[in-house]
């Protein structure tokens, strides 16, 4: 874990460790204290951990919390109408647009997509030398990059390098990102820092929008025809085209979130033989030989445990941070108009007060009995309230079907010599990746699907 100072931070501390990682800046306190008031030069900050508090902010009263200024403006792309930067109406407008394109049949009927991509990469694992290492968080971004593909636009092989590099995006953060200035200064300012320039995908997206949205197309009802064709409520009115661009490239830059949870799976049953035996078993009993279905999923009940417990302690976002509209009481505690929320997953799931012995690896914690005692609001990887990932859903059925087709058939070893050191600010991943070596699992039968995922 990254070592967690003992006292509060000064400004000019706060900015030094923070720019570089978050998880780092987050004191001893934040971890016993369920409400931690900070002051800086620029304003005062509230660490909420309350499950009551979180509710209050994320949920009761969240018009009043909207997302801190920097994350709208960098995901603003275009019109800045985008799920991550609109809010109030234009933003209910869009969820409810939005939701039906990703609900829990839409995915399902992804899901033998998924297991053909997942056995595909199951079978070049399988080529590979014995005790070849690999950094398994890239091997896995290929499965990520070639599912998202598919099921943004089923037969078009044009947008994954787009979704590729869209799923690095928003890299290092610039000074203009935490300043007002105009569009074409943040802009320059972020190519500089390397940032993706979206502009040169729109072509693309727009020409495939177009497609679907043609009364002669023909196509896969993939993602994308979804969206293109989604109304309000029945009525005429969908996404305009700024709208349409604004909410593919959100997505884009969003959906393999969650899914950078991969390599801290492995990792953490890599340590913990005991949970890895577990669910071997498990996967044995429930699938055999064969590759996971849609009735399958509900009966793999460890492995969602081991999914939640990894989420818990790696949450893919670490910090969701808010400005407050107007004055407000939370916790009776008030909280002053332009003062930071931050609502840290990171902290929340390893606070003290929240959960036994935090920083220990238990997927039991999940089990039915101790999940009801536990309110809903300690444990959030995807948010939750009105703003909970509109993809929560997909994210999950990814991982278990990727899960169970690799884990039968392989184990994910460490590869010695390494520090595994995470790192948090869009997102949290490990520092370098994790390096680890493979080997097949006794009496697992071979993947034969041999399309590459790449």
């Amino acid at each position: 874990m990254p070592p967690r100072p003992k006292r509060p931070l000064s400004t000019p501390q706060l900015l030094r460790v923070a720019l570089s990682n978050t998880l780092a800046a987050c004191d001893e306190a934040l971890f016993d204290e369920l409400i931690v008031e900070r002051r800086f030069v620029w304003g005062r900050f509230f660490s909420i951990s309350d499950p009551a508090g979180i509710r209050r902010v994320m949920q009761d009263n969240v018009d009043n919390y909207p997302r801190i200024a920097p994350i709208r403006r960098v995901f603003g792309f275009t019109s800045g109408t985008g799920m991550l930067a609109a809010e109030g109406e234009v933003w209910r407008r869009h969820r409810r647009l939005l939701n039906p394109t990703l609900d829990h049949r839409a995915v399902l009927a992804d899901l033998p997509v998924l297991v053909e991509l997942s056995e595909a990469l199951a079978a070049l694992l399988a080529q590979l030398p014995a005790g070849q290492e690999l950094n398994v968080g890239e091997t896995f971004t290929h499965l990520i990059t070639a599912a998202t593909g598919r099921i943004f636009a089923a037969d078009n092989r044009d947008i994954d390098p787009v979704l590729y590099r869209l799923g690095q995006y928003p890299g290092r953060y610039s000074l203009f990102d935490f300043v007002a200035a105009p569009r074409w200064l943040r802009s320059i300012a972020g190519s500089r820092k390397g940032r993706i320039d979206v502009a040169a995908f729109l072509p693309l997206i727009d020409r495939l929008i177009a497609e679907r949205r043609s009364p002669a197309y023909r196509g896969a009802e993939d993602l994308l025809w979804r969206i293109a064709k989604a109304h309000d409520r029945g009525e005429d009115e969908g996404f305009g085209e700024a709208e349409l661009r604004d909410e593919v490239l959100t997505l884009g830059a969003t959906a393999a979130t969650p899914l950078r949870v991969f390599p801290w799976i492995w990792y953490l049953l890599a340590t913990h033989p005991a949970a890895e035996a577990r669910l071997y078993a498990e996967l044995d009993a429930v699938l055999g030989a064969r590759p996971p279905t849609a009735e399958d999923l509900p009966k793999l009940v460890y492995l969602r445990r081991v999914i939640d417990e990894t989420l818990r302690l790696y949450p893919p976002a670490p910090t969701m941070l808010r400005t407050t509209l107007a004055e407000d009481i939370v916790c009776g505690r008030r909280i002053p108009r332009k003062a930071i929320v931050g609502v840290l997953p990171w902290v929340v799931h390893r606070h003290r007060k929240l959960w036994r012995d935090p920083d220990s690896f238990d997927p039991d914690r999940f089990s039915q009995d101790q999940a009801a005692s536990r309110s809903r609001y300690a444990y959030i990887p995807f948010a939750i309230g009105p703003h909970v990932c509109i993809g929560a859903s997909l994210a999950l059925v990814e991982i278990m079907v990727a899960m169970a087709v690799c884990a039968q058939r392989f184990r994910f070893r460490l590869a010695p010599g390494q520090r595994i050191e995470p790192i948090g600010w869009t997102n949290l991943h490990p520092k370098g990746g994790i390096r680890m070596t493979i080997e097949p699992r006794v009496g697992a039968v071979p993947s034969h699907a041999m399309s590459s995922v790449c």
